[in-house]
């Protein structure tokens, strides 16, 4: 049966995993650039809001490929709120990567501490063709639990989008994602601001006619209105896992999180 933990505050998605587990106490493991900076910062930010406590982690440069110091350095953190008393059922890692996780995972596997502990992930993991490919990584990502979160596709509405996801996939041989179903319905949005405004050679105005046509339009991924800074006001998540099925690793789908609802599975 689901699990469902409700709420109504907008939290992202991520940090509703953990809380759900028990944890209390994320360890953050984070590549240094834009995306994963800003992925770092903002689960920072929401778990503690949501009561939560977010040491200070280790930061790595793109360029690393030997991950000892990087997992020495979490797992001496996580030993030290051990002993200043912290369950060690509540204390989680939080990795905002790309590949490289493999080698990371590889790194962790050799550490009794990393290996007993829970892993969070982010969607630039998500579905890593690279991860499910590596089988002693894979383990270690499955043994850690390792849920990812990416944008998805919302179940309610798979009448509307599953025929347009076939299409696709007869002309191109190309499963149709969340991403590019969403990218269809966009295509849609901008139509209808090219209507209101003619051209495009007033892009002020061609912007606040793609705002308002936005706002307005519901498509086959859902509501398509957008926030303040321009990202979608309700999107579905789904997260996703390694495990392992009939001998190999592969991705599964584990839970949703819909309308500050997250679901697992």
């Amino acid at each position: 049966m689901p699990i469902t933990f409700s709420s109504s505050a907008r939290a992202a998605p991520l940090p509703r995993s953990p809380l759900h587990d028990g944890i209390r106490t994320i360890v953050p493991l984070w590549r240094n650039d834009a995306g994963n900076n800003g992925l770092h910062d903002s689960v920072k930010a929401d778990f503690e809001n949501l009561g939560g406590t977010v040491t200070t982690g280790y930061q790595y440069q793109p360029t690393t490929t030997d991950f000892s110091t990087a997992t020495t350095s979490v797992a001496s953190q996580i030993t030290t709120l051990v002993i200043a008393g912290a369950d060690p059922n509540s204390v989680g890692i939080y990795l905002a990567a790309f590949d490289e996780v493999v080698s990371v995972f590889h790194s962790a596997a050799n550490n009794s501490t990393l290996a007993s502990t829970p892993w969070y992930g982010s969607d630039g993991v998500a579905l890593s063709a690279a991860l499910a490919g590596d089988s002693n990584a894979a383990a270690f990502a499955a043994s850690a639990g390792y849920p990812n979160p990416t944008f998805g596709l919302p179940d309610a509405l798979q009448n509307l989008w599953q025929p347009v996801a076939n299409a696709i996939e007869a002309r191109t041989g190309i499963t149709a994602d969340a991403f590019a179903l969403s990218a269809y319905d966009a295509f849609f949005v901008v139509e209808r601001a090219l209507q209101d405004v003619g051209n495009l050679k007033d892009f002020a105005s061609f912007k606040a006619a793609f705002v308002n046509a936005a706002n307005a339009y519901s498509g086959v991924t859902g509501s398509t209105a957008l926030d303040s800074a321009g990202d979608r006001l309700n999107a579905d998540f789904d997260f996703w896992a390694l495990r392992l099925t009939n001998g190999s690793y592969g991705w599964a789908r584990i839970g949703t999180y819909t309308n500050g609802s997250l679901t697992l599975f």
